[in-house]
C-alpha cells in the first residue's frame, strides 16, 4: 500500500525543460544563478564543434611525421610559390623539410634556437621565406636553398672542375688574394660562400680548405646574395633580429630586447638596413615583441588602411602610417593604444583587414583598441563569451608562448595553450562564422600552421600532428562532453528531482552515450564512458576485398532515447558524454536535449 507522500508524488505531473543545441558555444561570462532555460549555450563544450544549426563531435588527430630523437617542435613554416608548396619544421637545433611525411629532410643544422619568426616576401627577384629567431643568423629560403644572410656578402666562386671535395661548412682561403669565406653550398662547379674578411677572390688563384682540399678559380668572385649592413656600411648582427614582417613591400625586423626596429629598402631582402628607435614612444617601456601590417579597409585606399603596427611586451601598440620611415613627410605615428600584455610573439594573426591579438584581457581586435580604454576592452574581445575561463588560463599558463592561427577551410580560429604540468592540455577554438567557442582537450600544441588546407601542430619529441583526422587522438579514444547552462526549471525556490533525460542526436552511425545530472552550479563530471566504434568495414585497407564498398556512405539517422537520471537540486543541467574510439570519425550532431523533473514544495 502506497504512503500518502508516495500517492501525492504520483499525482504530480512531471514538467519538461528543453535545452537546444548550444550553437552559441561555450559561455562563461554570464551570471550562473540566472535561469538560462532555452539558451543555446554551454557551461562545458569539450570536443564538440559548434555550427550554425547544431554541434558535432570533433574528429581526432593523427601523427603526420615524427623527427627521430628530436626535442620539441618550436616552429612550423610554410612556403608557397606558384604551384610549389612546402612545409618546414624547426627544432632547437635544425630545420627540416617535412612536405613529404614519408621522407623528412634536414635542410639547416647547427642552430641554437627553433623559435623562428618568419614571413613570405616576394620581390622582382623571386619569392622568399625570411626567418629570424633572435639567436641564429637570418635565414633566407629562395625555393631551393636555405641561405645564411649576415653582415657579409654571399660570394659565388667558379672553379675549373667539379667534385673538388669542398663541403658546406668548410672555410676556403685564396692563395693569392688572402680572401676567406665560409662555404654554404656547392653546386657543380660553383661554390657559394659567406665572405669573412672583405677581400675579393681573383681568377686563377687556388682556394684551399684547412683539410688541404684545393681548387682553382676560373673567374673573379661575384656577389650572389647582398649582405645586410648599416647605412654607412657598418656591420649588423642579424642574430639580434627576433621578429620579421612586411609592410608596403618592405621588410621590417624587430631587434631583440630593445625598442628598435630595422627596415630594408623596398623590394629588397638584403642591402642597407636602417634603425628606427621607438624608446621615446612607449611610456610603459619594455621591449618590442611583434609587428604587423593592419588595415580596416581591404580596398587599401584612404582612411586607416595600410597601417604599420608595433606591439610591446607591456601591451602598448604604436600605429604608424606612410611608405618610408626615413621620410617624415610620408611617415608618422597616428596612434598609441593599450591592449594589455600579449601572450607571445605568435599570439596574433590577421583576420580580414583586422589584427587579432591574444592578451591577458582577451582576444582583442585592434580595431576595438582604438576606440576603448584598456579598462573597457574585455567586452569588445572576440573571446568575451569565455571571459572567465580566458582569465583563468591567462593566470595559470603564464608562459608567453601561446600560438594562434586561422584555418580558413574549416572556418576555425585555433589557439594552442602552452603545456602546464598537472593541467589538461587544450586548444581554444572558435567558429569564425558564428563566433561560438569550444575547447578541444588532449591536444598539446607548441606551434601551428595551415598547409595544403590542413591544420598541423607541432608537439614534443619531434612530433607533428594533423588535426581533425580519424576518430582517435593519436591512437587513443577521446571523450566529448556537453553541459548546458543551468536552469532552475522556472522556480528557484523549489527543489527539483529530474527523472528522465533524452538527447536527440543525428548522424551516419548509431552511437551510445552517457547522461548524468549536474546540480546547483557544481560540476561533478563522471569518468568517461567506454569508447564507441563506428563501422569501419568500408574503410580502405580495413574492409574485406571484393566485399566491402570502399566509397559507401551512410544515410543520416536520428537517435533519441529516454534515460533515467537521479539526484536533486534547486538548479540542474544534464551532462552528455560520448567517447570516440574508431578510425572512422563520427559525424554525429547534437540537436536537442529534454529533461523531465518533479518540483518539491517551497520548504523542500
Amino acid at each position: 500500500m502506497r504512503t500518502p507522500a508516495q500517492a501525492s508524488q504520483r499525482r504530480r505531473k512531471a514538467a519538461v525543460v528543453s535545452f537546444p543545441a548550444p550553437t552559441k558555444g561555450w559561455v562563461s561570462n554570464v551570471n550562473i544563478a540566472q535561469d538560462m532555460t532555452g539558451q543555446p549555450a554551454a557551461t562545458v563544450l569539450d570536443n564538440f564543434w559548434p555550427r550554425a544549426q547544431s554541434v558535432s563531435i570533433r574528429q581526432g588527430c593523427a601523427e603526420y611525421v615524427t623527427l627521430p630523437g628530436m626535442g620539441d617542435i618550436q616552429a612550423l613554416m610554410t612556403y608557397r610559390n606558384d604551384t610549389k608548396e612546402q612545409l618546414f619544421a624547426a627544432t632547437q637545433t635544425a630545420i627540416y623539410d617535412i612536405t613529404s611525411a614519408s621522407s623528412p629532410v634536414q635542410v639547416v643544422g647547427a642552430l641554437t634556437s627553433g623559435a623562428w619568426s618568419f614571413t613570405q616576401f616576394s620581390t622582382t627577384g623571386g619569392t622568399f621565406l625570411v626567418a629570424v629567431n633572435g639567436s641564429d643568423v637570418l635565414r633566407l629560403y629562395d625555393g631551393t636553398t636555405w641561405w645564411q644572410i649576415d653582415q657579409q656578402d654571399v660570394l659565388e666562386l667558379t672553379i675549373t672542375s667539379a667534385g673538388t671535395g669542398i663541403q658546406p661548412g668548410d672555410v676556403v682561403t685564396g692563395g693569392t688574394s688572402g680572401a676567406t669565406a665560409a662555404v654554404q653550398m656547392v653546386s657543380g662547379s660553383n661554390i657559394y660562400a659567406s665572405a669573412m674578411n672583405g677581400k675579393t677572390f681573383t681568377s686563377g688563384e687556388t682556394i684551399t680548405t684547412p683539410a688541404g682540399v684545393s681548387a682553382a678559380l676560373s673567374a673573379d668572385s661575384s656577389v650572389y646574395w647582398v649582405a645586410i649592413k648599416g647605412p654607412d656600411g657598418f656591420e649588423i648582427d642579424t642574430t639580434e633580429f627576433s621578429f620579421v614582417f612586411s609592410y608596403m613591400a618592405r621588410l621590417f625586423f624587430i631587434q631583440r630586447n630593445s625598442l628598435s626596429f630595422w627596415y630594408l629598402d623596398i623590394d629588397s631582402v638584403g642591402g642597407t638596413a636602417t634603425e628606427f628607435p621607438l624608446g621615446g614612444v612607449f611610456p610603459a617601456g619594455g621591449t618590442l615583441m611583434l609587428g604587423s601590417s593592419w588595415s580596416l579597409d581591404n580596398a587599401g585606399t584612404g582612411g586607416l588602411s595600410e597601417q604599420c603596427v608595433f606591439i610591446t611586451d607591456e601591451g602598448e601598440v604604436a600605429v604608424y602610417q606612410g611608405t618610408d620611415p626615413n621620410l617624415s613627410a610620408t611617415w608618422g605615428k597616428v596612434g598609441l593604444y593599450r591592449i594589455d600584455r600579449p601572450r607571445g610573439p605568435n599570439a596574433a594573426c590577421r583576420n580580414g583587414g583586422d589584427l587579432l591579438i591574444a592578451t591577458d584581457t582577451g582576444l582583442i581586435p585592434l580595431s576595438q583598441a582604438i576606440n576603448r580604454s584598456i579598462s573597457n576592452l574585455a567586452p569588445a574581445a572576440v573571446s568575451y563569451a569565455i571571459d572567465v575561463d580566458w582569465h583563468n588560463y591567462a593566470l595559470t599558463r603564464s608562459s608567453r608562448n601561446w600560438s594562434m592561427t586561422i584555418w580558413p577551410e574549416q572556418a576555425m580560429l585555433a589557439i594552442a595553450l602552452p603545456h602546464l604540468d598537472g593541467e589538461e592540455d587544450a586548444f581554444l577554438v572558435s567558429n569564425t562564422r558564428t563566433g561560438a567557442w569550444a575547447r578541444f582537450t588532449g591536444w598539446n600544441g607548441t606551434c601551428l600552421a595551415v598547409f595544403g588546407g590542413q591544420l598541423y601542430y607541432g608537439a614534443s619529441n619531434g612530433l607533428i600532428v594533423a588535426a581533425l583526422q580519424t576518430g582517435y587522438d593519436l591512437g587513443a579514444p577521446f571523450t566529448a562532453t556537453y553541459i548546458p547552462l543551468f536552469t532552475d526549471g522556472g522556480g528557484a525556490e523549489a527543489l527539483k528531482m529530474p527523472k528522465d533525460a533524452r538527447m536527440m542526436i543525428r548522424g551516419s552511425y548509431p552511437i551510445s552515450w552517457r547522461i548524468s545530472m549536474q546540480y546547483d552550479y557544481v560540476l561533478n563530471i563522471p569518468a568517461a564512458p567506454a569508447a564507441n566504434a563506428a563501422d569501419n568495414s568500408n574503410l580502405w585497407n580495413t574492409g574485406v576485398w571484393d566485399s566491402a564498398i570502399w566509397s559507401a556512405g551512410q544515410g543520416l539517422q536520428s537517435q533519441k532515447l529516454w534515460t533515467p537520471v537521479a539526484g536533486s537540486g534547486y538548479a540542474f543541467a544534464p551532462c552528455l558524454q560520448i567517447t570516440s574510439g574508431s578510425l572512422v570519425p563520427f559525424d554525429n550532431e547534437l540537436l536537442r536535449c529534454e529533461v523531465t523533473f518533479l518540483s518539491g514544495g517551497l520548504l523542500s
